[in-house]
Formats: C-alpha cells, structure tokens, sequence
C-alpha cells in the first residue's frame, strides 16, 4: 500500500522536474516568442560560405548582436547565396555597412558575419534590407597570392635564361675579368699607400706651401681691392682725370723736333757707350795677356827658388863657398 509519504514525494518530483522542463523550454523557445528581432539580408556571389554554419555569431565591431538563421542558394541566381541573419531590434544598422565573414577560429575554420563601417549621419537600413558585402581578406590574399606567383613565374624565367650556357659562360667571364681588375685595383691602392708613406713629408711640406699660397693669395688680393678702391676713390675725387689732362698738356708741349734731337742724342750715346764696351774688351785681352805671361814669369821664379832651396838643404857651405863648378 502506497503511504501518504510517498505519495508527497512522487508529487514534489513530478513538480520539480516539470519546472526544470518549462525552464528549458523558455530558454529555448521563450526567448525567442519574446525577444523581437530585426531581420536582413547577406547576399554573397561568387564566395565561398565554407565554415559558415547556422546559429554562428553576427557581430558588430566585436559585439555580438545577433546570429544566423538561413543560409540558401538564390533560385534566381544560382551563383549568389543569401544569408539570413537576425539580429537585436533596434539594432543601429547604418546605410553604409558592409558584412564580411572573417575566420572565427583559423584551427577550426568556423567563420562568422562581422558588419563594419557605416556613417554616423547616414539613414539606418530597414529590417529585411540587404546589407552590402565587404571584401573578404582571404581573397584579397589569394589575388595578391597570383599575383606574386606570376611575378615569382616570371623571375624564374629570366633566372633561367640568364643561367643559360651561353650566359653562364659571359657571366664566368665577367666574374673572371671583375677579379683581376680587383687584383690591380688592390695592387694601386698598395702603391698608392706606400706612394703618400714615402712622400709623407713632402705631401705636408706642399699642404703648407699651398696653404701659405692661399693666404698671400688672400693678402695680394686685399691689396689688390684696396688698390681698386682707392683708384675709384681717385676717379671719384676727380684727380685722375686732373693727371691725365697733365700728361696730354706735357705731350703737346713736346714738339716734333724736340723728340728727334733727343733721338739722336739717344742714338750717339748707344753708340759711344758700344765704342767704350769694345776698347775695354780690348784692353782687357791685352791685360789677361800680359797677366799670364807675369804667371809664368812668376812660376819660373818659383821653381828657382825651390831649386835653390833643395841645394841649401842640402850643402849649406854653398852660401859661403859658392856652387862648385862642373
């Protein structure tokens, strides 16, 4: 027989267990009956939604604000796909957004619907509008991807060309000659160094002469501007051309035959001064003569006297006795 206690206990666990059911229930259903809930438009064409699942997050900007609830083929355009994704009423949707679908997970490959952009002072978007598609970062990849591959293709080419027999053999020899003009470019740069080593103090000596060219050059040319200056000076002040109206009253004051007879007293004094210069040439010839002649007359008397003073040396009675005759 069934007790009373029993019976309470049967009773409180139908009870408990049917408010765990309508807790569920309510999470699952409830929510959804009354949480309002804008709906758009995702239209993809020509892009792969691979990784892209039922129930995966919309974001904004990294919020979460919605899911996806359908993904279909457009029956009127079987290369667009429509995504449908719901999203919190009242949700700012701007005119200007675009969806992309980033990689939620790189490990995993689920993707995800991320809306950006958007101008704070554009319309918003009505529920059930398409929102524009963004461009997708991995396909841009791709086509840079191509685009470097050919390049890559291209560079190959060209490597195999330059690498030809016909090439490797001027490259061989290009790298041949550009190793001897190294050997005689370091051979010229040891001469070179051993040449400044050798004629290091002759290198100084001809920096200083020149630096000491420089500053007379410097000095000359002072003296030179000064010189410039005061000639400007003169020609300002009016006495050069007071000198030279001088010089033309001089040359006028000088007649013709005034300049002749200084000519001609120019011309008899050239030609006495050359009679004067032959004489002395003469009696200088006559004087050397006779000064060698006194040489050797002078010589001879030397070699006497040497003579004499052997004999002294040796007979010193000579001087008392005379020389003996033969």
């Amino acid at each position: 027989m069934v007790t009373r206690s029993q019976k309470i206990r049967v009773v409180a666990l139908i009870s408990i267990v049917s408010m765990i059911f309508l807790y569920v229930m309510f999470l699952l259903v409830g929510r959804k009956i009354f949480t309002s809930e804008d709906t758009y438009y995702i239209k993809l064409e020509k892009q792969s939604v691979s990784g892209l699942n039922i129930g995966a997050d919309v974001k904004y900007y990294g919020i979460n604000i919605g899911k996806v609830v359908d993904i279909a083929i457009n029956r009127d355009n079987t290369s667009e796909i429509i995504v449908t994704i719901n999203i919190k009423q009242n949700t700012p949707i701007k005119a200007g957004s675009v969806a992309n679908l980033p990689y939620q997970s790189i490990a995993t490959g689920l993707k995800l619907i991320e809306i950006t952009g958007g101008d704070k002072d554009a319309p918003n978007l009505e529920p059930e509008s398409f929102i524009n598609v963004g461009t997708d970062m991995f396909d841009n990849i791709t086509g840079k991807a191509e685009i470097i591959s050919e390049k890559i293709e291209i560079l190959l080419n060209n490597l195999i060309q330059v690498t030809s027999n016909e090439n490797r053999g001027k490259l061989f020899n290009l790298i041949s000659q550009i190793e001897v003009d190294a050997q005689r470019l370091d051979t010229l740069l040891s001469h070179t160094s051993d040449y400044f080593n050798d004629n290091k103090n002759n290198i100084s000596s001809l920096i200083k002469n020149s630096d000491k060219m420089v500053k007379e050059f410097t000095i000359t040319a002072g003296s030179l501007n000064k010189l410039i200056i005061k000639s400007n000076s003169l020609i300002e002040a009016g006495k050069l051309e007071e000198s030279l109206k001088n010089i033309q009253e001089i040359t006028e004051k000088l007649n013709t035959k005034e300049i002749a007879n200084l000519v001609y007293s120019m011309n008899k004094l050239i030609g006495t001064s050359q009679e004067t210069v032959e004489h002395f040439d003469k009696t200088f010839l006559l004087g050397r003569r006779n000064l060698l002649k006194s040489m050797e007359l002078f010589k001879e008397a030397l070699e006497n006297i040497n003579e004499f003073a052997i004999l002294l040396k040796d007979n010193p009675d000579i001087l008392i006795k005379g020389k003996e005759s033969e």
